[in-house]
């Protein structure tokens, strides 16, 4: 399946989309999550086990889990890289975002920045995910600027050139980091 195209299919679909990985070896016990997730393998293998059944997916192949289906992972030798959509049926919260950040391997700070802070042109050498938890921000990329407010939260994946402009009142979040090799198959 073309990424491009999976990705559309979950915005259409009312899914937020998320780029991922998990380290190799990585094993989840049963859990269940609070959304529907829909996944696009897009290097590695990952094994889920749903009702005692063990089933491996691998680059190119796609997968669902709906919310509250409880389920195991099994992450293969190489670690996995994958497209992943995530559709709630409530709001998500700080945390709520925070545990997903910690269950992908996201280094998780809470900060912020003083009003009308900003940054020039830059890119950073992992991937960032962010939640607003007051005030705002706006970030830009691809000449096009996006304004962030409490509850917001938006993914800036490594390499991505962007600025940010921080709200009269400043702005405090929570943001994920982590540096994620490419699975190769």
């Amino acid at each position: 399946m073309d990424q491009t195209q999976f990705a559309a299919d979950l915005r259409s679909d009312g899914f937020s989309v998320v780029n991922s990985s998990l380290k190799p070896n990585q094993v989840a016990p049963n859990h269940c999550h609070d959304f529907d997730a829909r996944i696009l393998v897009l290097g590695g293998e990952i094994t889920v086990t749903c009702n005692n059944t063990p089933v491996t997916y691998r680059a190119g192949q796609c997968f669902e889990v709906p919310a509250g289906s409880m389920h195991a992972e099994q992450v293969g030798p190489q670690g996995v890289a994958f497209l992943s959509g995530r559709r709630r049926t409530g709001k998500l919260t700080a945390e709520g975002f925070e545990s997903d950040l910690r269950r992908e391997g996201f280094e998780v700070i809470h900060g912020g920045q003083k009003p009308c802070f900003a940054e020039e042109l830059h890119a950073h050498d992992f991937d960032a995910r962010i939640m607003v938890l007051s005030g705002e921000i706006t970030v830009t990329r691809d000449n096009q600027a996006t304004l962030f407010r409490a509850g917001d939260n938006c993914e800036i994946p490594a390499g991505c050139m962007h600025t940010t402009q921080v709200g009269p009142e400043g702005v405090a979040y929570i943001v994920g980091k982590v540096c994620r090799p490419v699975a190769v198959n």
